[in-house]
């Protein structure tokens, strides 16, 4: 039995697919609170840090939700990870690019937003930072003109994660622009079950899609 942390519509609804593509028993647990508010009390004692995902089984608490999604996706042998081989590293190399590429350009954005509230877009910082989320969607764009997904013809969980921060956009207070061919991976991606069953656990509307 895994627990999930996670807070609705953030990079722990990836987990939440995966947990569902996979068809692993689980729990989910809410750590989401008003705004301002610290994370719950016992949710701290478990991840000090404050961030999910957190994944808990059999005593074993991970805490980084790329090493989460790998491990996850190993230990049930899912396709969305593949075994070995350039199709592994392919896999792998996209989902760092999520995790570590595309995920930080939202969170530059985002934290302006924290520290300048409504005056943010105005913030001479604010524009280089749209433009660097612009150029990663572009790069998106330009790998999907090779494939139906990014590693091939089957579906990832490198997609799966693109697709979740894809949905973080309209929160941005500048216009992010999706190219025709990472709009229809967004909409085969939120069409399996598994991503449906998580968005309506989560009570999560996916916006960016055609």
């Amino acid at each position: 039995m895994y627990t999930l942390y996670y807070l609705p519509g953030t990079c722990s609804l990836a987990v939440h697919v995966a947990l569902n593509e996979v068809g692993a028993e689980f729990k989910t647990v809410s750590v989401s609170v008003p705004d301002g508010q610290p994370r719950p009390a016992d949710f701290l004692k478990i991840n000090p840090r404050g961030n999910v995902p957190v994944l808990e089984t059999d005593g074993f608490t991970q805490r980084e939700g790329a090493a989460i999604l790998i491990s996850l996706l190993d230990a049930h042998k899912s396709t969305l990870l593949p075994a070995s081989g350039n199709a592994r590293a392919a896999t792998l190399e996209w989902l760092m690019f999520a995790n570590a590429s595309l995920h930080p350009a939202y969170a530059r954005c985002f934290f302006q937003h924290k520290v300048l509230g409504a005056t943010a877009g105005d913030n001479p910082l604010y524009a280089p930072a749209i433009e660097q989320v612009q150029k990663l969607w572009n790069d998106v764009e330009t790998q999907l003109g090779q494939s139906e997904y990014l590693c091939g013809k089957e579906c990832s969980i490198a997609d799966i994660l693109v697709t979740v921060i894809a949905n973080w956009s309209p929160m941005l207070k500048k216009p992010i622009t999706f190219g025709p061919k990472t709009k229809a991976l967004f909409n085969r991606v939120i069409a399996r079950p598994a991503y449906l069953k998580a968005m309506e656990a989560e009570n999560v509307t996916y916006k960016v899609a055609a």
